[in-house]
């Protein structure tokens, strides 16, 4: 047993990154299922609206679509690590507040790409 972990500390630690883990594998099925629609329905050239710092033309889609998948494989990753359910109470509330609020922006963000590139490309109305 680790150092200064109790038997219910890494029991706890064990549910709660397995919850989040699983929470991850659905967001990230979410977050592919709306990236395949996108890509099924709008021509690939499609850029999603954006004119600032980095660029006056737009994003490409299939590069704007990525951010929210890229996050959510590396805190699914994260979660995978040996000692990842070492956590004591304060960890384990951190983890189910702070993970669930990053998977579930990181399925918001995608939504919310997914939209402003289905309405450039003409399959949504504005």
């Amino acid at each position: 047993m680790p150092q200064g972990f109790t038997e219910q500390d890494l029991r706890l630690g064990r549910k709660a990154s397995n919850i989040i883990d699983k929470l991850c594998i659905v967001a990230l099925f979410a977050c592919l299922g709306m990236a395949v629609f996108v890509f099924l329905n709008v021509p690939l050239d499609t850029r999603m609206p954006y004119s600032g710092r980095f660029g006056r033309n737009g994003i490409p889609a299939p590069i704007a679509m990525l951010p929210a998948l890229v996050v959510l494989v590396g805190f699914w990753r994260s979660g995978r690590k040996p000692n990842a359910h070492h956590m004591r109470s304060g960890s384990r509330v951190g983890l189910y507040v702070i993970g669930t609020a990053v998977i579930v922006a990181c399925v918001v963000f995608q939504w919310n790409f997914a939209e402003a590139i289905l309405t450039e490309g003409g399959f949504l109305s504005r």
